[in-house]
């Protein structure tokens, strides 16, 4: 293959491993993002869990919306841990499609070397065939 076709090769991988990397970025802000909501989402039931336990009496209105939280409360959840489980599998899957990138770039690499040495020592053989002084005593042999 020519080295002009393994660098254009060579420059596509870059340019998938630079949008690999940003798929990684965002699922990792993604899970960072579930983490806090997780952790917002805890806040407030313990808050509500605590406000039941001091023993004060309520009213039915706001009983009413306790139990609307709650119900609204385990809806977010079950979003947040789909939204993670998502976020996960997206992480996992883009982070093995690099390393399997990184193997192919790191071949296309070791081949371009490969191949310029070979037109360098081609050239270089080339070169010298090419002397004048090799004409001449090929000449007188």
């Amino acid at each position: 293959m020519k080295p002009e076709t393994l660098a254009r090769l060579d420059l596509l991988a870059a340019q998938r491993e630079t949008k690999l990397l940003e798929t990684i970025r965002r699922q990792n802000a993604a899970l960072e993002q579930a983490a806090y909501q997780r952790g917002m989402l805890l806040s407030y039931r313990d808050r509500l869990a605590a406000s039941w336990q001091s023993g004060v009496v309520v009213s039915a209105a706001q009983a009413s919306r306790a139990g609307q939280f709650a119900a609204g409360a385990l809806g977010a959840e079950s979003q947040i841990v789909e939204t993670e489980a998502r976020a996960k599998e997206q992480l996992e899957s883009a982070i093995s499609d690099l390393a399997r990138l990184k193997a192919h770039r790191r071949k296309l690499a070791e081949r371009l070397r490969v191949t310029r040495r070979r037109a360098q020592a081609t050239a270089e053989l080339k070169a010298a065939q090419d002397l004048p002084w090799r004409r001449l005593v090929s000449d007188v042999s």
